[in-house]
């Protein structure tokens, strides 16, 4: 069975640390971007099954580079993305529960696996 890939994209080292960790120890292969221009040149070239966006990152923030990555052509429309974030916008529920899901972070590890699992349908 294939890995899957996980592109994983937050302007914060520790955070891209655990999250690297922690999916890293469930299986996952993961793809570690610090901004959303990263995040969505890393789409493109690494095709990953999964992404997780903050929403507030430098160069580009997580709600441009979800639009973009889901434009990309290489890319298939269905590719969940999480928004795992601090801010609690209202709407961040609805377009979670469209696009994938909504996490606040800090998030437990359960949480956060379990909702891979099942967007990837594990």
């Amino acid at each position: 069975m294939q890995q899957h890939k996980i592109l994983v994209a937050d302007d914060s080292r520790s955070v891209r640390a655990i999250l690297r960790r922690t999916l890293t120890s469930a299986g996952y292969d993961v793809i570690l971007a610090s901004d959303g221009l990263e995040a969505v040149r890393s789409a493109q070239r690494d095709q990953p099954d999964l992404v997780i966006l903050d929403i507030q990152m430098p160069e580009m923030d997580g709600y441009t580079a979800c639009q973009e990555i889901l434009a990309l052509e290489q890319m298939s429309s269905g590719v969940p993305i999480i928004f795992l974030t601090r801010d609690t916008a209202r709407h961040l529920n609805l377009l979670g529960t469209q696009l994938g899901a909504y996490l606040p972070k800090p998030v437990a590890e359960e949480r956060l696996l379990s909702t891979v699992g099942r967007l990837l349908r594990l």
